[in-house]
């Protein structure tokens, strides 16, 4: 292949893999419906000097500057559009206090050694609690309950890893314990669960309203922030790093933290580069009879099952049903999307009646190869930071106090994530497209699953 040719394929595999992209849905989301207000902010203008610029306005950013402004560090918080108008407003809203089915603690030990993987799991376990805490703290009115996570199971082999798993997290002191199929299939209302991991310190909330709370008490607090602030090139000059605002205006930081996952606009292509863009589709039914709630997550649990293509739920306080995920194809519609995600509901709940959607929204979040969390140093001063993996809330509220106590004077000691040198992916240009290979085939492992799960069941 020539030259020419192999610069053709690239760019056409680029506008293929930013198809999902194309619609923007932010206003059309359930959450951006049911938020209070956001705080008031604005853009920067004139020249601005901080201890600390921290670049995007998600959870991760804003609880690393909630924190930092809390222990009295000047900081600034600089986001390009609006707080959460990014994966953080657009998410099923799950406080997941885990990692993705795999990532357990001594997967964490093993992966990160001893010292730092402990540190991890226990920021990790704990940071459902955080979330929680942080609500009534600062009075965030996100539609929150803290009812639980279950994570029930698609298929009966998968018992041993969970007895495993809940014995792993027990030994630090976790509140998690193994659910019977009898109990997984009262938690759910789903005949096709065999048992179920249940944390009862996770829950769900309204994600945007969530974000915006934390940046109203990052203000409160005294930190600046600034919206509509897009920043445009990122210089070290001399020992402070310049920050360029797209259409005027300067940050001038001692140290910078980045927080934009995979919306960073170039200014750590490097670090960018570490994390596969998947593109979800999120769906909201209209409001459905309240009686269903009696067998449907009677407990108000968030669910999402062990499936490779997962199924999750969750009920909102008006008795709507929130649920998502991925398309086989990058071209998909967010129409198809509804048809599809509620389709899936209607098999695993046949006592729910035909389901309508009523919102619909796409987001993209970032994933590592490993599903981990990194901190990269991308200069003397300067580091971006990843933590979502597809399970961002409780770890990116928890990361991001972490990272606050060491920005304000911390040792790495006391850091849960080693830092790193960014580890790009192999031809990043067409990672947005790996799920898209990837889906199928785990889409044929879960039915492969479920097929042999009903077999041993009519032995």
């Amino acid at each position: 292949m020539s030259a020419r040719t192999r610069g053709y394929t690239a760019n056409i595999f680029e506008k293929l893999a930013e198809a999902p992209s194309s619609t923007e849905t932010f206003e059309s989301s359930l959450w951006h419906a049911k938020a209070p207000a956001a705080p008031e902010t604005g853009p920067v203008e004139g020249d601005i000097e901080v201890d600390v610029a921290v670049v995007g306005g998600g959870f991760l950013g804003a609880s690393t500057a909630l924190h930092l402004a809390e222990s009295g560090v000047d900081v600034a918080l600089i986001e390009a559009d609006e707080a959460g108008f990014g994966a953080s407003g657009r998410n099923t809203g799950f406080v997941v206090p885990n990692l993705l089915t795999g990532l357990d603690p001594r997967v964490m030990k093993d992966t990160l050694g001893p010292d730092v993987g402990d540190r991890l799991c226990r920021m990790l376990g704990e940071a459902g609690e955080l979330v929680f805490d942080l609500i009534e703290k600062h009075g965030i009115e996100c539609q929150s309950s803290q009812s639980g996570w279950i994570q029930p199971l698609h298929s009966p082999e998968k018992r041993a890893w969970l007895e495993d798993r809940v014995a792993q997290w027990q030994a630090m002191g976790r509140p998690v314990k193994a659910l019977s199929r009898e109990e997984a299939i009262a938690e759910t209302g789903s005949e096709g669960y065999h048992g179920a991991f249940l944390d009862p310190t996770g829950g769900h909330l309204n994600p945007l309203a969530y974000v915006r709370g934390l940046t109203a008490a990052a203000i409160k607090n005294g930190a600046k922030v600034f919206s509509s602030s897009r920043v445009g090139e990122m210089t070290k000059d001399g020992k402070s790093w310049l920050l360029r605002i797209e259409g005027g205006g300067t940050v001038r930081a001692n140290r910078i933290l980045l927080t934009t996952n995979v919306s960073g606009q170039g200014l750590s292509k490097p670090a960018e580069g570490t994390q596969f863009p998947i593109t979800l589709f999120q769906v909201a039914t209209a409001p459905l009879d309240p009686e269903l709630r009696k067998s449907v997550l009677p407990n108000n649990r968030s669910s999402a099952d062990t499936r490779k293509d997962l199924i999750a739920f969750r009920w909102t306080p008006d008795n709507r049903i929130v649920t998502g995920g991925l398309l086989a194809s990058p071209f998909g519609s967010a129409e198809r999307a509804r048809s599809h995600h509620l389709n899936r509901l209607n098999e695993i709940l046949p006592q729910l009646p035909k389901l309508e959607a009523e919102y619909g929204w796409q987001g993209r979040l970032g994933a590592a190869r490993d599903f981990m969390p990194r901190l990269m140093d991308i200069g003397e001063g300067a580091w971006s930071a990843i933590a979502c993996n597809g399970r961002g809330m409780a770890m990116t509220t928890g990361l991001g106090k972490a990272l606050a106590r060491w920005l304000a004077g911390g040792s790495n000691e006391q850091l849960p994530i080693s830092i790193t040198k960014p580890d790009p992916v192999a031809l990043p240009s067409l990672a947005p497209l790996a799920f898209s290979v990837w889906l199928p085939l785990n889409r044929w492992k879960d039915k492969r699953d479920i097929v042999r799960a009903k077999r041993l069941q009519s032995r």
